[in-house]
This record gives structure tokens, sequence and C-alpha cells, in this order.
């Protein structure tokens, strides 16, 4: 990943209650050049993606304390995390579940994208490097 010496990488957030997933994610993407934090609790996530204020989030559905879905919602009310790009992780082929799920819950802003689980490395990299570059803050390589 080229990025400018004067700007860190993107940050992306992991949020999956299985330390097996977001271990193994965040090494793919430190090995790719990116910042990671994971989050294991889906109870302080909202607390800590506020107080991080990550790039991109992948956001696992199905957790115990609290589902994916409900924390997809808090974090597109919320004004500092609206705009962040979010992809759904999920074994559940969740795209037509989840778009479903939002069709009730208003003028809720679609996810940026679904990741299937189980997650092939070399596809979620690209899922990552194409959302940062689309969102326009970022080249392919990095930030511009």
């Amino acid at each position: 990943m080229n990025t400018p010496p004067d700007k860190p990488p993107p940050l992306v957030a992991i949020v999956d209650d299985e330390p097996d997933i977001t271990t193994f994610l965040g090494l793919a993407l430190e090995d790719a050049g990116y910042r990671v934090v994971t989050i294991n609790d889906s109870a302080s996530a909202l607390a800590l993606l506020r107080e991080r204020r990550p790039d991109l989030v992948c956001l696992d559905l199905l957790m115990p304390e609290q589902m994916g879905s409900s924390l997809y919602l808090q974090i597109r009310q919320l004004e500092e995390l609206r705009g962040v790009p979010v992809l759904i992780l999920s074994g559940l082929g969740a795209q037509d579940h989840f778009q479903e799920l939002l069709s009730r819950a208003g003028e809720v802003p679609l996810p940026t994208g679904y990741v299937d689980k189980p997650v092939e490395t070399e596809a979620f990299l690209d899922t990552i490097r194409r959302v940062l570059a689309d969102q326009g803050a970022f080249d392919a390589g990095g930030r511009s």
C-alpha cells in the first residue's frame, strides 16, 4: 500500500464476537499495511468506534450481547460515524435478509457491502481496497 509519509494508513475496525476471526482478519489487514482495531465485545463496540473513528467498519451480524443489525442502526444514527463505510460479515447469505430488515427500519442507508464467511483473504482485502478507494478519500493504495 502506498501511503504518503505524512498520513497514517487507513484504520479498519473489525467487530466480531469470535476472537479467532478478528485475529485472522486483523493480521491479514496489518500485513496489507492497514491499521486495525479489533472489537470482540459488541456491547462496548459503539463507544470504541466513536473513540477510534475508523475509516471502515467490518461488522458481524450474529453476536451475543447485541446483534450486528442493531449496532449498524446505531452507527448510522451517530453524526460522527454516519459516513463511515460498513461491510457486513456473515455466513448467513446476509444481503437479502439485511436489506429486508433495514427496509423496516425507515430511511437507513444500506451497508457499503457484504463479505461472506468463511472469509477468503484476498477477496476480503480486494473489497477493503475497493471500498476505501470508492470513498474518494483514498486512492487504490492508501490515503490521497
